[in-house]
């Protein structure tokens, strides 16, 4: 396939009279599995193989894909006729930042590739979890969902970047529904993974604690007490942390977003305690880690808040040229029928030097909030979060867990509220809609909110 995408980029270049020329291919072969209550509903392997090609001329993009090979030459040819005719209408003509072209193989890092593994050891691997969710009498429904890829990518450019990536992921996802007298309560859990591979499943992953974990939700919500609504000392877990930072603030700090948003007037700015610092960053198990982004720049870790000042964006090519910006590795693509676009990837609030004893020992009444179900975040840093595992704090200590409950706020004045950072770290792995959708993570330490959010 190499020589057919260079035997391409060398017509194409020879031919059309553009600035920037990305033909960006992809061949996965896909597993999709889901089981419902003993039946599975889902069953499906399948191919996904195409090319995206962009290109810039006269200052404007043009972009097309296929999934015909045979008709490269005409799809490239077909996205530079769409970019000549944008640029008629383009007012401000688009400059994209200089990268040194990269030559590079980037090999999976997972020791047990999902390709690896058997489809009869999927299957009793989703019965297995499955079965043990069910062994609890209060679970009434579940679903487990499995997906894994395995397959090859390749960038290649008219600057020079050639780069190849052994491809492959798997994601899991569990919702379970219970049942105890007149109370209704569901749970999820989600773990997604490209640099472990099934090896996950047996070791940190089993599915006993992946068990233990969805009716350890379940039930604190069976068996919750309803939240006084108001503005109490909160103490939130790693991951609901790892929401605040990714949907509140973290769309606020991707370039093309920032433009609208209370970050456009505050870059540079103190915004938090000196002691908070939150980063866009490669972390160990993360669901966005990666070593080049889709237009082939290495993907640098930024520092978004620096000891309580708003420092860094996540940009493209393109955003870092308009910005001033070092290019950081954050253009991303759902698939070969996407252009890339600014996207994050792991975004996390780094540790401190609590200790959770120390966060909760002076509070008379508050809560604390671990997990989440549903989110949603605007561009002006307001929140709301369902909550599915949470506890009431009494006298310095964990009493009563809660129930049917959300938090709610405007992130850049929750910030300024933060008393304590944990120096313990936890993250959890899913999926961000922007158009498209990506792999991504979140998270970070405890964090104590002495005001700034409202329960209930």
């Amino acid at each position: 396939m190499q020589d057919v995408l260079e035997k391409a980029l060398e017509w194409a270049m020879n031919n059309l009279k553009a600035e920037y020329i990305e033909l960006r291919y992809e061949n996965l072969k896909k597993t999709n599995l889901e089981l419902k209550d003993g039946t599975f509903v889902t069953f499906t392997n399948k191919v996904q193989r195409g090319v995206a090609i962009r290109v810039l001329a006269d200052g404007a993009w043009g972009f097309s894909s296929t999934n015909r090979l045979e008709n490269l030459e005409k799809a490239i040819e077909e996205a530079y006729k769409l970019a000549k005719a944008g640029a008629k209408a383009k007012r401000e003509k688009i400059q994209l930042a200089e990268i040194k072209p990269v030559e590079d193989v980037v090999k999976s890092k997972m020791k047990i590739k999902p390709a690896e593994v058997n489809i009869d050891d999927k299957i009793g691997h989703l019965k297995e979890l499955e079965k043990l969710l069910k062994e609890d009498k209060v679970v009434k429904s579940t679903m487990v969902r499995y997906e894994d890829a395995s397959g090859e990518k390749i960038l290649l450019t008219n600057e020079g970047t050639n780069i190849r990536w052994d491809v492959n992921y798997l994601v899991q996802y569990i919702w379970a529904t219970g049942k105890e007298g007149d109370k209704l309560a569901a749970s999820r859990d989600s773990i997604g993974q490209v640099d472990y591979g099934w090896e996950i499943f047996e070791t940190k992953e089993t599915n006993e604690a992946v068990a233990q974990r969805v009716l350890k939700k379940l039930h604190a919500q069976l068996n919750g007490v309803a939240p006084k609504r108001g503005e109490f000392p909160i103490v939130a877990g790693p991951i609901i942390v790892g929401i605040i930072a990714h949907e509140a603030l973290g769309h606020l700090a991707e370039a093309d977003l920032t433009i609208n948003s209370p970050f456009k007037d505050l870059m540079g700015k103190q915004i938090a305690p000196e002691f908070v610092t939150m980063s866009e960053r490669i972390v160990d198990g993360g669901f966005g880690n990666d070593k080049y982004d889709d237009e082939g720049v290495p993907v640098r870790d930024i520092h978004i808040i620096e000891n309580g000042i708003l420092k860094e964006l996540m940009v493209n090519r393109e955003y870092a040229h308009k910005w001033g910006i070092e290019p950081n590795g954050h253009a991303r693509a759902q698939d070969y029928t996407f252009p890339p676009i600014i996207r994050m990837r792991n975004t996390v609030f780094e540790p401190g030097d609590w200790s959770f004893e120390e966060m909760i020992e002076d509070i008379k009444f508050g809560y604390y909030v671990v997990d989440f179900r549903g989110g949603q975040a605007q561009l002006n840093s307001a929140f709301q979060v369902g909550v599915q595992e949470g506890y009431m704090i009494e006298n310095g200590e964990i009493t009563k867990p809660i129930r049917d409950t959300s938090i709610s706020g405007i992130a850049i004045e929750a910030l300024k509220k933060i008393t304590a950072v944990g120096k313990d770290f936890g993250i959890e792995t899913g999926f961000c809609g922007k158009g498209q959708t990506a792999f991504v993570s979140s998270g970070g330490p405890h964090m104590r909110f002495d005001r700034g959010i409202i329960i209930g």
